[in-house]
Formats: C-alpha cells, sequence, structure tokens
C-alpha cells in the first residue's frame, strides 16, 4: 500500500528520531512511501540549507503524494498550517486518514473537528505509536477490500461491453477490469 506521511519540516533536526519512527513503522508492513521526503529534508537542514527550501515544489510533491496514496498518516505533533492543509485535501479525496499526536500535546490545539474518514489518536512511546500505525494500515488495507465506484458510459460504450459480454461470458465489470490492468502494465513497461 502506498502511504504519504505528512509532517512538518520546521526543526526536523530536533524531530529526526521521530519522524524515523514514523517512517520504519510504514516499513515494517511493507508499506511505500508516496514522497520519502523526511532523510532528504534532514540531509538539507545538516547542510545549512533551511532557509533554502523550494515551497513551491513541495507543495507540488505534496498534492501529488495525496493523489497517489492509498492513506494518509499526518503527524501533528509540531503543528503547522501545511499539516492540516494537507489533511483537509486528502479528506476531500476521499483518502483515510491518521492524525497523531503525542499524549502530551494539549487536546485543545489538537484539531479533531473533521469525524468523516479521519482518525485521531493519540502515543505515549515509540512502540505504542508503531502499534496505532499497524493498525490504522491493517484496517485500511485496500488489497483486502474490492473497490467499487459508478461509472458513468455513453451508449457505444454500453453496447461495446454487452456485446464483448456475451461473446466472452465475462461480465462487463470483468471486461472494463481486464482493459485496465492492460493499460497498467503498459504504462509500466514504459
Amino acid at each position: 500500500m502506498i502511504v504519504h506521511l505528512i509532517g512538518s519540516r520546521y526543526q526536523v533536526d530536533k524531530n529526526i528520531n521521530h519522524l524515523r519512527i514514523l517512517v520504519d513503522a510504514i516499513h515494517d508492513g511493507a508499506h511505500t512511501l508516496a514522497w520519502d521526503w523526511v532523510e532528504p529534508t534532514f540531509a538539507n537542514v545538516k547542510r545549512g540549507g533551511k532557509n533554502e527550501i523550494d515551497w513551491h515544489a513541495v507543495y507540488k510533491e505534496s498534492m501529488e503524494a495525496i493523489n497517489k496514496a492509498d492513506v494518509i498518516i499526518a503527524d501533528a505533533t509540531i503543528r503547522g498550517f501545511g499539516i492540516g492543509y494537507q489533511v483537509a485535501v486528502a479528506v476531500q479525496m476521499k483518502k483515510p486518514v491518521l492524525v497523531l499526536r503525542h499524549e502530551e500535546i494539549d487536546d485543545s490545539l489538537f484539531a479533531s473537528g473533521i469525524d468523516t474518514g479521519v482518525s485521531y489518536k493519540s502515543f505515549k512511546s515509540a512502540a505504542n505509536l508503531k502499534n496505532i500505525i499497524k493498525e490504522f494500515l491493517e484496517e485500511n488495507d485496500i488489497k483486502l477490500k474490492d473497490m467499487r465506484f459508478n461509472f458513468f458510459i455513453d451508449r457505444p460504450i454500453y453496447n461495446y461491453l454487452r456485446w464483448a459480454s456475451f461473446k466472452t461470458g465475462k461480465t462487463k465489470a470483468e471486461i472494463l477490469r481486464d482493459l485496465v490492468s492492460k493499460e497498467i502494465e503498459k504504462q509500466t513497461l514504459n
């Protein structure tokens, strides 16, 4: 499963161990990051490049990562506008979101107004944090679920699908899945 990790770049040098725990917890379940920004950001800060961040590129990469991801994990240990914005975008895209905070952080500072598709969890230790992430990823593992969506087509497409269904003995949905799978295969070979 593809996971987008949202977190603050502010004080990444002081927060690196915590961010590494989050990344490790995601990788422990054999999941991948939509955008692996933690180590490159830390390396940039260590080189003294705190003020050299291309925020336009960060915004673009973040939006692409949200779009690509199956689920979102947001670390709200350090508050920031960007974290809230990305959570809102992910909710709008109907992505499952886990928002994490350390239990010592004041609840009034912990955004909890969105209740659809967002899980809010507090953690007290690294082991607790890893368990919370593991449970969230298991609950939202799309490999275990068939996905469904509505698809509107015009008359010629419907006629073709009806004909192909009759000829092959497959359902219209199976025919469409096969076509999309072939297209994905073709794209990955390029």
